[in-house]
């Protein structure tokens, strides 16, 4: 739609960026000219004159009309840019740069804009891709037997440990010198500092192993608490709601094969898209990928601090430089496949409707035992919504892609 006062043209489009023209109209510049006067004779504040009521002769006669330039241009790059963007069908995925010209009142007024844009993806054949299949696997009995055993812990209650020493898994409460007391749960991971905790017993002290950066301190165990499991059997079937213990590991059994297949599926998903990536031409812009390593480090930074961040380096054996350089390649590769994944949606109309994004969120919602309204009203809230939908076409994408491909067996396949 064409947008009074203001005229654009795409001089250049290359890749990832495009070179819009912009030309505001003289009337346009002179009525935003008198509207920043107007406001800054109302809010000023000269000696001799009372606050808002300096003439405005007064002013322009002192100041002119050339202090208000910076302020015109401004306000009118910000507000016709948009206009113009909207009107060549161009979205931006990083700040636009813009360059101005003359301006003076009176005169048309003409910026340039370099816009960075995503690339038109020119994909090889994604059908027909040959992939080694993984398949699903069988469920063992160990892997039933692992998943009733968490059960077990999940509905487990602690009770205190009257004998014996600290084991892995125990919640011991420990204090410092000061007083302080804390909870924790003993791992059995040697570099854990409450592996130092194992073998322990009631009034013992120990000196805590800490990062190299931190003093070690000196704890003191005050109590021990140990997971009292209830027995296997069928009560405690009936209690997680199934006839009896057979029908609750048949349930086991077909959850883990359930798993094992979403599993087989992202992995195949996976595997196609590889293979497309490998045969396609994909760039992400240059600007925008910069701006998401520099946010990732940022947050990082901000979440665990810029003391602990220098530790995760050195515990790494990395420089910044190292870490920044391992964020942007994932990064890429990320951006790389989103690329290529709404740019198949695209060609085969893969889409979403309104009715499939509700059943969705009820299922999503099912699953984490809440209200598909209140789930929706926080995905919108923590500003989600959107690329939760996005992850969802990709889906169907993914379902596409497999559905496509040449699946041949794990062992036929020469890697």
């Amino acid at each position: 739609m064409e947008v009074k006062g203001l005229k654009s043209t795409i001089k250049e489009r290359k890749d990832t960026e495009v070179t819009l023209e912009v030309t505001i109209d003289s009337n346009t510049v002179n009525n935003k000219l008198d509207e920043i006067f107007n406001k800054t004779v109302d809010d000023l504040d000269l000696p001799g004159f009372r606050k808002g009521k300096v003439p405005k002769s007064f002013v322009k006669a002192r100041f002119g009309d050339d202090v208000f330039y910076e302020d015109a241009q401004k306000e009118l790059i910000d507000e016709y840019l948009q206009k113009a963007l909207e009107e060549n069908d161009i979205n931006p995925v990083s700040q636009p740069e813009t360059e101005t010209k003359e301006f003076e009142r009176g005169e048309d007024f003409t910026f340039e804009a370099s816009i960075e844009v995503m690339p038109e993806v020119e994909l090889e054949d994604y059908t027909d891709i040959e992939v080694a299949d993984p398949g699903t696997g069988e469920v063992t009995e160990e892997e039933i037997e692992e998943r009733l055993h968490e059960l077990q812990e999940e509905n487990g209650q602690l009770v205190p440990k009257e004998d014996g020493e600290v084991e892995a898994g125990d919640h011991v409460t420990v204090s410092d010198p000061d007083g302080n007391t804390q909870e924790v749960q003993v791992s059995e991971d040697e570099g854990n500092p409450t592996h130092d905790l194992i073998g322990k017993s009631v009034g013992d002290r120990v000196e805590v192993t800490a990062g190299e950066a931190e003093e070690s301190p000196d704890l003191t165990v005050e109590g021990i608490k140990e997971q009292d499991l209830p027995p296997l059997d069928d009560e405690f079937a009936k209690d997680l709601g199934h006839d009896d213990l057979e029908s609750l590991r048949t349930d086991v059994k077909s959850d883990l094969f359930e798993e094992k297949e979403e599993q087989r599926s992202d992995e195949l998903g996976q595997r196609v898209l590889d293979k497309i990536i490998e045969k396609s031409d994909v760039s992400p812009p240059k600007k925008m990928l910069d701006n998401i390593v520099d946010n990732k480090i940022d947050e990082t930074r901000e979440q665990i601090g810029s003391e602990s961040f220098n530790d995760l380096l050195e515990e790494e054996g990395k420089t910044e430089e190292d870490w920044k350089n391992d964020v942007r390649e994932s990064t890429e590769e990320q951006l790389k496949e989103r690329l290529v994944l709404d740019r198949i949606a695209e060609l085969e109309d893969i889409e979403l409707s309104d009715e499939e994004f509700e059943e969705e969120l009820e299922e999503e919602a099912d699953k984490q035992g809440a209200n598909p309204i209140k789930l929706k009203n926080q995905l919108k809230a923590q500003d989600r919504l959107e690329s939760y939908r996005d992850s969802l076409v990709q889906e169907k994408v993914f379902d596409f892609l497999i559905d496509s491909a040449n699946l041949i067996e794990e062992e036929d396949k020469d890697e």
